[in-house]
């Protein structure tokens, strides 16, 4: 009989490689996060087919932290690498009750159908170690039933290949084949991502070579060894040198035989399996006998019936008595081979009490009489929404008639809308008008503060300063009030200045709206009232009309808090970004009610709430009796 290879994907038990060194630099950036966890997981993927210990040390550390995350199914995501470990040291028996606990928690568990699945494949695998044959391939219909619905492309693999597996240990060569190829074609048509496929082309060659296609066999152990030294996958190197030692011997070449066993058991040894090592060790045997190298036979199989009675290897010892057998009669022993075949005997007859060919083949019809009834199930979904369309269309000829009307109402609404935008844009341009013409009003009166009145005033002062050395005085009191009128028309001077320049301040032609509030501020007296001003980003000028308009906002704010409010303090924070300007003038004063009727009515407030609009800007008042006010205005740019 040949090797019988599982599905189980385990490779090169090496230390580390580039892409576990990568994910452990990266983890050292994380701490006590689910990404560390996440991070931890693909760690023990990675050594999950490389190093078993390695692979135990890091599920540890997940198990760990998994605690500390808000994932209740972190502890099952990490123990399925702690039953990793265990099954491929030989402990199956110690592996699966993590199997069987995590399956019936995540029975419950609706989002995870994918991490079900899987452990319902990996407890087959450990029942097939044990020589559960039947109950495995119930864990492998149910993970496959899963996987399919879930759409988990990688884990039907698996469980295909793994079905194919116990038909095989069954004897079952062509329905063995059959899942074999099953699992291929999934392989190859939905790209799943599964490691070390060669291990299905070792089990292909191995079933073609038990029913005599050797040709066949040596094709796909030949692909199977030469894919696993692409993927330096040691377990399926060691699988398809040993499957293609069979086929040689098969053929008559038994030297050739001979010499593909010696390629594989130096990595068979390095895998450390005791499951492969026993097959191996009884396919050498079988190969001494022919050989007429009998005594090596008999200690060849005496030494894996050893490893497989420690490692309770039950599923071994018929192809172990078998080689023992054949080794005995090749001495001559006649005895000692009568009592081999007499253990292999009863070895099959408890066997087929097990797992027997109809109880395979009943459970094989359960699954594919379930997948019809799911199945029938989404053709009479399909029918149902062919005729939810039918309907819709139906619905939609009625809606048709309706159609007309409604593109009709649309029609006049666009045109009502252009009709109300045309109206509110001639309401925007004679707002503009007005406050255009309100600022050249108020530049004409400055111009004329400044260059008439204020020429007259300064020209009076200095007459009159002129007159002063002209006049005699008859007392020092007549001087006083002389030099108190020259006093006064200098004070005179100086307001009509300042009124000029309040209405058109120069810093707002020269430096911007900024300088300009600067400027206005600096002037107000600080026994009055103390002023902060805060601005940033207006190192560029802005658009004229809108820093004029802004500059007489926040002085119709400033005069409101300095003749109403009876604050003594006043912060102004002009701000600029990519989404606009925002200001806000906040004092400390006596506040007042925002519902009230006066402050709806109030003039001052009326227009600044008209300028800001003239902006398509936001204007905002948050004030309470006894809390001070805040003014925030939002102005987008333009």
């Amino acid at each position: 009989m040949l090797v019988a290879c599982f599905v189980l994907l385990k490779a090169n038990p090496q230390s580390s490689s580039p892409v576990i060194d990568s994910l452990k630099k990266s983890i050292v950036s994380e701490s006590g996060s689910v990404q560390q966890f996440e991070l931890l997981l693909k760690i023990c993927e990675e050594y999950k087919f490389l190093n078993p210990d390695s692979c135990f040390h890091y599920s540890k550390k997940a198990l760990e932290l998994a605690p500390r995350l808000n994932d209740s199914s972190g502890f099952a995501k990490a123990e399925i690498y702690t039953a990793y470990y265990y099954y491929t040291t030989g402990k199956s028996d110690q592996a699966l009750p993590i199997a069987d606990k995590n399956i019936q928690w995540l029975k419950g568990k609706e989002n995870l159908p994918s991490l079900l699945a899987q452990y319902y494949s990996f407890s087959g695998l450990c029942l097939m170690k044990m020589d559960r044959k039947k109950d495995a391939l119930e864990r492998f219909y149910e993970a496959l039933k899963i996987a399919e619905q879930s759409k988990d492309y990688a884990t039907q693999v698996r469980a295909q290949s793994n079905i194919g597996w116990v038909s095989m240990e069954l004897n079952q060569y062509e329905k063995a084949i059959e899942s074999f190829r099953k699992a291929l074609d999934l392989f190859e048509t939905k790209n799943a991502p599964v490691r070390n496929i060669g291990i299905i082309y070792n089990n292909l060659a191995s079933c073609y070579g038990a029913v005599n296609r050797l040709d066949s066999a040596k094709k796909y152990s030949q692909l199977g060894i030469s894919i696993a030294e692409k993927n330096n996958d040691l377990t399926s190197l060691a699988n398809g040198h040993f499957i293609l030692g069979t086929t040689f011997e098969k053929m008559g070449q038994l030297e050739n035989a001979l010499a593909s066993f010696q390629k594989a058991v130096p990595i068979r040894e390095k895998a450390g399996d005791p499951f492969f090592i026993v097959s191996d060790l009884a396919e050498i045997a079988n190969l001494y006998a022919k050989m007429g190298r009998a005594e090596e036979g008999i200690a060849s199989s005496l030494k894996a019936l050893d490893i497989a009675s420690k490692n309770n290897l039950t599923a071994k010892l018929p192809m172990i008595y078998t080689a023992l057998a054949g080794s005995y009669e090749a001495k001559g022993d006649y005895k000692n081979a009568n009592i081999a075949y007499k253990k292999l005997s009863d070895l099959k007859d408890s066997l087929y009490s097990d797992a027997n060919p109809k109880a395979l083949a009943e459970m094989a019809a359960k699954y594919e009489t379930e997948k019809k009834e799911q199945q029938i199930l989404l053709q009479r979904s399909e029918l149902k929404r062919k005729n939810f369309v039918m309907a819709a269309i139906i619905v939609l000829v009625a809606l048709a008639a309706l159609l007309s009307y409604s593109l009709y109402r649309r029609y006049r609404l666009k045109q009502k809308a252009k009709m109300q935008a045309e109206i509110m844009r001639q309401q925007e341009l004679a707002t503009r008008a007005v406050l255009e013409a309100e600022e050249r009003e108020r530049q004409r009166i400055a111009k004329d503060l400044h260059d008439g009145v204020g020429q007259i005033m300064s020209a009076a002062k200095m007459n009159l300063s002129a007159f002063e050395n002209e006049l005699q005085f008859n007392s020092n009191e007549q001087k006083q009030k002389f030099e108190r009128i020259i006093t006064l028309v200098d004070e005179s001077c100086k307001e009509v200045r300042a009124v000029s320049h309040n209405m058109m301040p120069n810093a707002l032609l020269k430096s911007g709206l900024a300088s300009a509030i600067r400027e206005f501020t600096d002037k107000i007296d600080d026994r009055l009232i103390k002023i902060d001003l805060y601005s940033e980003g207006l190192n560029e000028r802005m658009d004229s009309n809108m820093e004029t308009v802004l500059y007489r906002v926040i002085q119709e704010c400033v005069n409101n808090v300095i003749k109403h409010a009876k604050a003594n303090h006043l912060d102004i924070s002009l701000i600029k970004d990519k989404d606009g300007i925002s200001a806000t003038v906040e004092d400390n004063g006596r506040g007042f009610d925002t519902n009230s009727k006066s402050f709806s009515e109030g003039l001052g407030l009326k227009n600044i709430r008209t300028r800001v609009e003239f902006l398509k800007g936001t204007v905002e008042y948050n004030s309470k009796p006894g809390k001070g006010t805040l003014v925030a205005i939002h102005v987008p740019c333009q």
